[in-house]
């Protein structure tokens, strides 16, 4: 019994310290503007605040999410938060999609999906929350129409921006 006890006690400290492995630094990259007249550093936005990636295209199930995004950025903006939309479409499509849905923050197209390769995406969307100075904080692969990644995220922006959360998920109206 004592030798199951010390087994599961290494165990857990093993575990322990691979919980506490530093996190990755965000990468070196500069992104250009679909119109390629304007670029942007990842390194000097982090510098400023926290950064949201978003890994993201114009699908079905991105633009039901998209309202809770919209939220999350107009509730951290004044606080230093970044959100950055690079979209899998070409250009003019994305062009087309961000006019159409009034978005309000950066967004970029990555119709070769470089930065997925960059970052090792596996899953579209997936959301990468950057600290200011660039530590990769929180990964969020997947969509969810109903809002609990925005609002997992804003969990997590709120601890970095040392703030309350906001919620951005609508409350069920009672009846």
């Amino acid at each position: 019994m004592r030798h199951i006890l010390t087994a599961t006690l290494a165990l857990a400290v093993v575990v322990a310290a691979r919980a506490e492995e530093p996190a990755k630094q965000a990468p070196k990259v500069v992104l250009q503007s679909p119109d390629g007249k304007k670029s942007y550093d990842l390194g000097k936005l982090v510098e400023e605040g926290p950064v949201l990636v978003r890994l993201t295209c114009a699908c079905s199930g991105c633009d039901k999410e998209l309202p809770q995004f919209q939220k999350l950025q107009a509730a951290y903006d004044a606080k230093g938060l970044k959100t950055l939309a690079v979209f899998r479409e070409k250009p003019e499509a994305t062009s087309d999609y961000a006019v159409k849905k009034d978005l309000k923050f950066l967004w970029l197209a990555d119709p070769q999906g470089e930065l997925w390769k960059t970052f090792d995406a596996k899953a579209m969307p997936t959301n990468i929350l950057i600290d200011k100075g660039g530590r990769v904080v929180k990964v969020l692969p997947g969509c969810t129409a109903d809002g609990k990644n925005a609002q997992a995220l804003s969990g997590e922006i709120a601890r970095l921006l040392k703030t309350e959360e906001v919620k951005v998920i609508e409350e069920p109206k009672k009846k």
